[in-house]
């Protein structure tokens, strides 16, 4: 895996509503630094407030050709008015906040604190149903050219792999969380493109002294070449040149297929018939939710 499989997230690497009393400048001089060395994608969410970094930073490097992955959130079971309207406002809002015509991709996120009626989480059809309409508002803006599926469990990863118009999946992918490796084989098979967010899982699989040199979670997830891009944000060019070592460096015959069928064994007391701990009639369990980027609002 090159660099061009590396994707920036922002949504921490400067000053913005998570971390408003953050320094800009090092998170700004990875960018700068990460563009200068080939990385030509870049994650954000406009409800973060950090794009205004993004575009300083890409305006002053004077670099035409980096592509965009924008966030929208909409809560499951909303009508479509609503959806077209949030996800619209996330386009248009992230097209002037960066100083762009074009996307290449919306990431579609299920609102899972603002979804009313939680029964829909465990309806694979709603969830599939979903991220259909979600496509056809995308593809309505003309503006985008991809939409990636942002999936919070394997039921919502199946569900949206069925979806009509779906480009890609999107989940979080590391050491601690390893079971889209089970739907890679999938994923490929139809066409998709797989994206792994937090890959060192938002900085706690790297926060040990002895682990934070090689990046030995992040060294784990570039193992595998069906992973189109790894969204990880990057906080100095420190930071940035460790990771790029990591991902020129990723180990040799990992178990990755054996970590997830056991993780997911974990989550299920009773196997499925498929070997696998999870079948696509589970339900979608609590322990499958992780936190959202803002925990606040």
């Amino acid at each position: 895996m090159g660099v061009d499989r590396l994707c920036f997230g922002t949504s921490t690497f400067v000053a913005g509503r998570l971390r408003p009393e953050k320094e800009s400048e090092p998170g700004m001089a990875a960018l700068h630094a990460a563009v200068s060395a080939g990385v030509r994608l870049v994650h954000s969410n406009p409800k973060l407030g950090t794009q205004w970094a993004v575009r300083r930073v890409l305006d002053s490097a004077s670099t035409a050709d980096v592509s965009h992955l924008v966030k929208a959130e909409v809560p499951l079971g909303a009508d479509l008015a609503t959806m077209r309207s949030r996800i619209m406002l996330a386009i248009e809002e992230s097209c002037t906040n960066l100083g762009v015509d074009q996307l290449r991709a919306v990431t579609v996120e299920i609102d899972l604190k603002r979804t009313q009626d939680q029964a829909l989480l465990v309806n694979s059809q709603a969830v599939m149903e979903f991220y259909a309409n979600a496509a056809e508002v995308v593809r309505g803006s003309g503006r985008v050219s991809q939409v990636i599926a942002y999936c919070h469990s394997p039921a919502h990863l199946a569900a949206a792999s069925l979806a009509e118009d779906v480009h890609g999946v999107a989940a979080q992918y590391n050491v601690a969380e390893p079971w889209p490796a089970l739907f890679l084989d999938d994923i490929e098979r139809r066409g998709l493109q797989f994206v792994g967010m937090s890959p060192l899982r938002r900085g706690t699989l790297a926060a040990h002294p002895s682990g934070a040199a090689d990046l030995t979670p992040l060294r784990w997830v570039v193992t595998e070449p069906r992973i189109s891009s790894v969204v990880i944000t990057m906080s100095s060019p420190r930071h940035l040149r460790q990771v790029i070592k990591a991902v020129r460096s990723p180990l040799e015959a990992p178990s990755v297929h054996e970590l997830a069928s056991a993780w997911l064994n974990a989550q299920h007391r009773h196997a499925s018939p498929e070997g696998t701990g999870w079948s696509p009639a589970d339900r979608l369990l609590s322990s499958y939710l992780p936190a959202q980027e803002d925990p606040r609002d």
